[in-house]
């Protein structure tokens, strides 16, 4: 590390990161987000399949045209005649002298025509059309932010996330140039120099791209200023690190007037020597000081205490009809009490639950976020299943049987699909910070929860309940369920869940909330008994 910091003594501040160049749209909250679910993701991908089959089609008419004015070319070429002899020969002879007459007196204002016609304008419409569908800047920030989720919850390096490496498993995938300089952009504006500055060097390590000349010219060259900036981005996390009395304010002072002392000789002196030290050492030394992983992360990445003293067992009791259909229970945790149900959602019914996909909407983090004139934090693509079903009310009345829970069976059950790194923060399903409970009025708040997966995730995605240290991760047609309330009415904040980010897979839930106030016959209030604390 002092190596590290010798180094950043001697150089600083470089010129400013390329700049965002895409067109600022207004925002517009309701328009759908691509990166928020899967669902959107695959329209995106659809339509880049529709892009690329226009540009096909673009382009083989512009071939077309193009071997039909070589066709001319071919034809009329003088190329045999080329002394003045020869060319003088040829004009010599009246058949010849009249053909070219006719040619350029008829034939060269036709072709000067068929050279000026634009081919495909069928084409050229329809890409028009799709570009006008493509992502927003506020949607490219929503993945960004997501990419940047997972990095950070999981403690994913740079440079495993650029060669296709998440967590244990290796995809046959690798980030582009421009994909690593856009990551390491968006931390740098964030202000998170530290994986700015590994994102940066995974773009100036990158091996050269195919056809990237070509390429540049319309796209721009990723290449310019990036080694600066990747200077720039490591010299002040260096300085903030090493220097915590400082503030942010004061290390851009103070690098900016070093940096004008520096010589081109030695600012690329100091970038050879930050490159010459490999990846693990400086990823090293860069996170020296990174925080400590919250409860949240930590249940995230799967590594709260194993419980020892819990059992599966089939539930015969909770209602009269399980004791002919028992249902199979697995015991999560005591205190609070949180169990599993597994196999009570079928293959046919979870094909019906995402039939609803087409009404999705974007899911806010909350009520208040969602009523505020700043931009909002998206969850996920969410709608309720309202339409009259055999299926919803079959799935309602086994909620009844897993919970001994009264409500009328053609009650609304919420789907929701998760997307790129979207998540849902720590946050509690009761009343609470501001956010009123729907029909809390009415039917009371809510006493428990219930979440089906509706989808196995390979990847992430966990369920957390960061205060009880509890993880529970997705297994198709399998479901949780949890008490919100203690039996008194009060509220238990061991209740407090979140959704962790998807790294790999399709995260789709039917959730259903139980109001207290109908329970008054089923489950009366009793003394509270006492809380066991939890560790935090």
């Amino acid at each position: 590390m002092k190596q590290f910091l010798s180094l950043l003594t001697a150089l600083l501040f470089l010129s400013p990161i390329i700049g965002e160049d895409v067109e600022k749209k207004p925002y517009n909250e309701n328009r759908e987000r691509y990166s928020s679910s899967t669902v959107g993701l695959l329209k995106l991908l659809e339509l880049e399949m529709q892009f690329i089959e226009n540009l096909k089609n673009y382009t083989d008419l512009l071939s077309a045209k193009a071997n039909t004015l070589q066709d001319l070319i071919d034809s009329v070429d003088r190329g045999t005649e080329k002394t003045l002899t020869e060319r003088e020969k040829y004009v010599s002879n009246p058949l010849n002298a009249f053909g070219l007459m006719r040619r350029t007196h008829q034939d060269w204002p036709k072709w000067h025509h068929y050279i000026n016609t634009t081919v495909g304008r069928v084409e050229l419409q329809a890409l028009d059309d799709i570009l006008g569908k493509a992502p927003d800047s506020q949607d490219m920030k929503e993945a960004l932010i997501g990419m940047n989720r997972i990095e950070r919850t999981y403690a994913l390096e740079a440079k495993d996330l650029a060669k296709g490496r998440l967590l244990d498993k290796q995809y046959d995938i690798q980030l582009s140039i421009r994909d690593c300089l856009s990551l390491g952009q968006h931390k740098f504006q964030e202000g998170d120099y530290f994986r700015a500055s590994m994102w940066y060097r995974m773009a100036i390590k990158h091996q050269p791209e195919p056809n990237a000349k070509e390429f540049n010219t319309i796209l721009g060259d990723p290449l310019k200023d990036l080694k600066q900036n990747y200077a720039k981005a490591t010299i002040i996390h260096g300085l903030s690190a090493g220097n915590l009395s400082l503030s942010i304010q004061n290390v851009l002072d103070i690098t900016e007037a070093t940096i004008q002392k520096a010589s081109p000789a030695d600012l690329e002196a100091f970038i050879a020597e930050l490159l010459n030290q490999t990846d693990d050492d400086m990823a090293r030394e860069m996170s020296a000081f990174e925080p400590s992983p919250t409860p949240y992360e930590i249940g995230c990445r799967g590594l709260f205490p194993k419980r020892t003293n819990l059992v599966c067992r089939y539930n015969f009791t909770t209602t009269p009809f399980l004791r002919l259909a028992p249902l199979k229970m697995e015991e999560v945790n005591h205190d609070p009490y949180i169990v599993m149900y597994h196999e009570v959602l079928s293959d046919r019914e979870i094909e019906e639950m995402k039939g609803r996909s087409g009404q999705m909407s974007n899911g806010w983090a909350d009520q208040k976020e969602a009523k505020s004139t700043k931009i909002r934090d998206i969850v996920c693509r969410h709608t309720w299943w309202r339409e009259q079903s055999a299926i919803r009310e079959r799935v309602n009345r086994r909620i009844s049987d897993m919970t001994n829970f009264d409500f009328p069976p053609q009650e609304d059950l919420q789907v929701a699909n998760y997307g790129l790194g979207t998540h849902f923060k720590p946050h509690y399903d009761y009343t609470s910070d501001g956010y009123e409970t729907p029909d809390v009025l009415t039917l009371g708040d809510r006493l428990g929860s219930i979440i089906f997966y509706a989808s196995d995730v390979p990847q992430g995605g966990a369920t957390v309940f960061p205060r009880s240290r509890v993880s529970i991760f997705p297994r198709k047609g399998s479901s949780v369920f949890w008490y919100n309330l203690y039996d008194d009415g009060r509220i238990d904040t061991r209740s407090q869940h979140s959704v962790c980010p998807v790294i790999v897979g399709d995260r789709w839930t039917l959730t259903k909330w139980l109001h207290i106030v109908p329970q008054m016959f089923v489950m009366p209030c009793k003394p509270r008994k006492n809380e066991k604390k939890s560790i935090i």
